[in-house]
């Protein structure tokens, strides 16, 4: 029986502590409905924002088709193979790269958030000085997650107080950000095909210079017509190949020579007109630079308030138990000195 005596008292200690709980069960109940109140205001005072995730992908290469087009003819228009454009090895993935570099840059972002009507409204209370400063710390609210390893994709994250209107936000930067480097690109185009042009005359301008010097030669030799099969040359170390050095070029008669000289003084580039054409061409379409669609955008609320409201009933519950249980002690405590 003395073994047993423990365990029994400690049954009883357990029922009389439910009892005093039960009893004041009022006074939790209490605490609770406060602490749930407390919750509820607390929820209502944290500001509604909504974390909004689009992903970005390289567009189809069907995309940028007539831009490597262009590069295949500028290339095949360049007598020095390794001067080439750096374009001609890009990939729909470098494209998408310079997408996002343009985005980056927040210039875009920036701009279609100063036009939003909360910022407007900010920006009346407060002074212009100051404004520049404050449209720079949004800047954060928009996260580029560089793609992994392996990846090819970015994620953008944007956490505003209205998901409709972070859709247009977004869009609109989007929109905008392929504009701006669609614009670059064409100009890039222009000052490439501005580059042949200039390489080319100045390559024809050197041959000419030449040639003139060759026809002088060949007209104070009184050489017309060809003659270098009748010029033995074969025990010297001179070359005729005129690919590799047009060594004696005025040996051919300035009749030839004079006729060479006026068919490049008359050439018309059709070569670069074609690229030109090309190049107008491409200005005038509209490709994508990337691939999402703010339709298909994640939108998450970062304010949990089910969450918040349970915390709140919980705590008030513990709080309640704590109370009931020290304010039974201390008038045990008072009960027990008053007796003696």
């Amino acid at each position: 029986m003395n073994k047993n005596t423990p365990l029994y008292d400690d049954e009883i200690d357990l029922i009389a502590l439910f009892k005093i709980i039960w009893d004041g069960k009022i006074k939790i109940l209490l605490i609770t409905i406060i602490s749930f109140f407390l919750g509820f205001v607390y929820n209502s005072q944290i500001p509604v924002n909504y974390t909004n995730s689009l992903t970005i992908k390289p567009s189809k290469p069907i995309e940028f088709l007539k831009l490597e087009n262009i590069n295949k003819l500028i290339k095949s228009n360049q007598s020095n193979q390794s001067n080439q454009s750096n374009q001609s090895n890009q990939s729909n993935q470098l494209y998408l790269d310079r997408f996002i570099n343009e985005l980056d840059d927040y210039e875009e972002f920036l701009l279609n958030i100063q036009n939003t009507k909360k910022i407007q409204e900010h920006f009346s209370k407060i002074s212009i000085e100051d404004q520049e400063k404050e449209l720079f710390k949004y800047a954060k609210s928009l996260n580029i997650v560089f793609p992994k390893k392996n990846e090819q994709k970015y994620i953008i994250n944007f956490t505003w107080h209205n998901s409709e209107e972070a859709q247009k936000i977004l869009q609109d930067t989007l929109n905008l950000t392929s504009k701006n480097l669609k614009e670059r690109i064409d100009l890039e185009l222009e000052q490439l095909l501005e580059f042949e042009k200039r390489l080319l005359l100045n390559q024809d301008r050197l041959r000419l210079d030449y040639l003139r010097e060759q026809s002088e030669i060949a007209k104070e030799l009184n050489i017309i017509d060809n003659q270098i099969d009748n010029v033995n040359l074969s025990q010297s170390s001179v070359s005729l190949n005129i690919n590799t050095a047009d060594i004696a070029y005025y040996l051919r008669g300035y009749k030839a020579i004079d006729k060479e000289i006026e068919l490049i003084e008359n050439r018309d580039y059709q070569n670069l007109k074609l690229i030109e054409q090309e190049i107008n061409s491409f200005k005038a379409q509209n490709i994508q630079l990337a691939d999402y669609n703010v339709y298909l955008m994640d939108v998450k609320l970062l304010k949990d308030t089910k969450l918040i409201l349970v915390i709140s009933i919980l705590l008030g519950l513990i709080v309640g138990i704590f109370f009931v249980l020290i304010t039974n002690a201390f008038q045990a405590k008072k009960g027990s000195k008053g007796n003696n």
